[in-house]
């Protein structure tokens, strides 16, 4: 029994790690992948380090290529029988065969001695006790390197900090950025070097500002129309380029959403009730922006609150939405006040229209570039919330730092294609009060004075 489970084991192990024998079969995936997202130069120092490398993401943002980018990287170095690949999504785990199983197997059998070893191991949270088994290995075989990625960061995060505290770094891949997807869309280069080079991150004041504007009037048309395709289906790599609507929404509902509500959610977090995530879910793609009350959701959705609360946890720790709190200085009052929900890729939006008739009106448009610029916002501040004082409004406030007003970002999306005072008049007001300068998020219009500023919103990064 124990010969026939091993033999078992190795077979799995050399059907996944097909690069011993055969590179071209094992990078088969990804051989026409030549651009590389940009977490890829930002792992890049941390490849030496002792730690594990943890990397969480959506389903479908590009997790497994990373990861096999990385191998190819290190196979200009290292002996291919170094590196170790399993995914979990594939592996045969039944019965009493566990990681450590795996583990065991490579490194009896086919690791080189005594040379540094580099295990890949995808999706892990399907492997059970992972941790534990990791931090084993990691604490006993010095010459192991562990890069990890899961889909779920509630799941990874909570195990890891429980056995792995000191010995992990995180690393969140995002859906594609608007820079990437014009990369993988083969972008004029002109254009691609002239966005690297007046891309703004969010609050930074602006610079060079008459080569920003002759860039944003020159080549404002294409990139606004690339940026609303992008908005509705240009965040998930494979489908870069496909021009089939249907296969498109096909491809976001089942690949992506379906996997991970009926699959993923399930599987980890042990919830039985699957049409009600379902359920919950759809009705959180027509509040895209909007104040959401628990109490009425669980009462359109038939749900508890209870149950209504733990499944919105469960949908922004896999990724699938964010959510938002109204700004105070106390964390513990914000997490009890007002909320709103975003997505967690404004492509979920098309998913869920009938593609026979497909039209997005402008006011859902602007709802989705709201999302995308809070998308960015999460990215570049640790702390983002709305600003909401009885029922006037700004989109977003934002700060690294909750005790220094000075360091306070205000952002109000404004997107439309002419743009008046008035139109962000509150705004103005609350900024100048507290001596802070407002960022107004725009769809083309550049305009920069001492009180705020005007950028397109394709221009943040």
């Amino acid at each position: 029994m124990y010969n026939m489970t091993n033999e078992l084991i190795l077979k799995e192990i050399f059907r996944q790690n097909k690069h011993w024998v055969n590179h071209g079969e094992f990078f088969a995936d990804i051989k026409n992948i030549t651009v590389k997202r940009d977490l890829f130069d930002e792992i890049k120092p941390f490849l030496e380090k002792r730690q594990i490398l943890s990397i969480v993401g959506l389903r479908r943002v590009g997790k497994t290529v990373l990861l096999k980018q990385i191998i190819q990287a290190r196979l200009q170095k290292v002996d291919p029988e170094s590196i170790f690949f399993l995914s979990f999504d594939q592996a045969l785990l039944f019965g009493k065969i566990d990681l450590s199983d795996y583990l065991n197997a490579y490194l009896s059998k086919i690791a080189p001695p005594k040379k540094r070893l580099w295990l890949f191991l995808d999706e892990i949270q399907y492997a059970e006790n992972w941790q534990h088994i990791i931090k084993r290995y990691y604490d006993t075989e010095p010459r192991i390197k562990f890069i990890i990625s899961g889909s779920s960061s509630l799941f990874l995060q909570k195990k890891s900090t429980e056995s792995l505290a000191g010995r992990i770094y995180d690393f969140t891949l995002p859906v594609l950025s608007f820079k990437e997807y014009l990369e993988l869309k083969g972008a004029d280069l002109l254009l691609l070097e002239g966005l690297n080079a007046c891309s703004l991150i969010p609050g930074d004041e602006v610079t060079q500002k008459e080569a920003r504007e002759k860039f944003v009037n020159k080549y404002k048309g294409i990139l606004g129309s690339q940026f609303e395709d992008y908005l509705k289906f240009g965040q998930f790599p494979e489908i870069v380029k496909e021009i089939d609507t249907n296969i498109k929404q096909k491809y976001l509902a089942e690949s992506v959403y379906r996997k991970s509500v009926e699959y993923d959610i399930p599987q980890i977090f042990g919830v039985d009730k699957i049409d009600e995530l379902k359920f919950l879910f759809q009705v959180l793609i027509n509040e895209v922006g909007s104040i959401v009350e628990i109490q009425n959701i669980a009462r359109e959705t038939q749900v508890n609150q209870a149950t209504v609360k733990k499944y919105l946890e469960y949908f922004e720790n896999s990724f699938l939405i964010h959510i938002l709190y109204n700004f105070t200085k106390s964390f513990r009052k914000t997490k009890r006040g007002l909320k709103k929900v975003y997505l967690g890729s404004t492509n979920f939006f098309s998913a869920f229209h009938d593609y026979r008739d497909f039209v997005i009106s402008r006011q859902q448009i602007g709802f989705l570039a709201e999302n995308y610029c809070l998308s960015i916002l999460k990215r570049v501040f640790d702390y983002t919330s709305f600003y909401r004082v009885r029922q006037k409004e700004i989109d977003f406030v934002a700060t690294n730092d909750l005790l220094n007003k000075k360091q306070f970002r205000y952002f109000e999306v404004k997107y439309r294609s002419q743009l008046r005072n008035k139109d962000f008049s509150y705004a103005q007001k609350i900024t100048q009060e507290n001596r802070a300068r407002l960022q107004v998020i725009s769809q083309d219009q550049f305009r920069i004075n001492k009180n705020y500023s005007i950028i397109p919103i394709w221009l943040l990064k």
